[in-house]
């Protein structure tokens, strides 16, 4: 981490000086090169800032769809962690946001799509063993005397 920090720093001690030659520019040259200058570091800091992971939290509503996210985070190389006290359904990933956005969550959409469409077929395939395929629930028209 102090690394890191070290990095910034110097970046921030980079754009004191850069904007440091642009007040003191003794020609239009001198201050467009500097003002160029500032712009590249500022690119390199942005740059920099999207690389960094950030720390997900993410719920699920079920321990099937869980499974299946911590499964694509394996496949991709990436390790998942519950903190002490949060549910078994919540799990935290450390990933860049472009990754999450573009790779991983496209993915476990698509997966849990067909994940929910198999469990409709088995619950209903189910149902009908079990029912004779009578799944139609009995209506009562009118109030019900308690």
């Amino acid at each position: 981490m102090p690394f890191y920090f070290g990095s910034i720093m110097s970046i921030l001690d980079k754009l004191a000086k850069i904007e440091a030659l642009i007040q003191r520019a003794s020609s239009e040259g001198e201050r467009e090169a500097a003002l160029c200058a500032k712009e590249r570091v500022l690119a390199s800091l942005h740059a920099r800032q999207a690389q960094t992971p950030t720390e997900y939290k993410v719920s699920f509503d079920s321990p099937w769809k869980k499974r299946l996210f911590v499964a694509l985070c394996r496949k991709h190389g990436l390790s998942t962690f519950r903190y002490y006290r949060q549910k078994y359904t919540t799990t935290n990933l450390r990933i860049r946001k472009d990754l999450m956005d573009e790779m991983l969550w496209p993915e476990f959409k698509r997966y849990a799509t067909i994940l929910e469409e198999l469990v409709e077929d088995i619950m209903q395939d189910l149902i009908n063993k079990i029912h004779g395929g009578k799944d139609e629930e009995t209506v009562i028209a009118g109030e019900i005397e308690g």
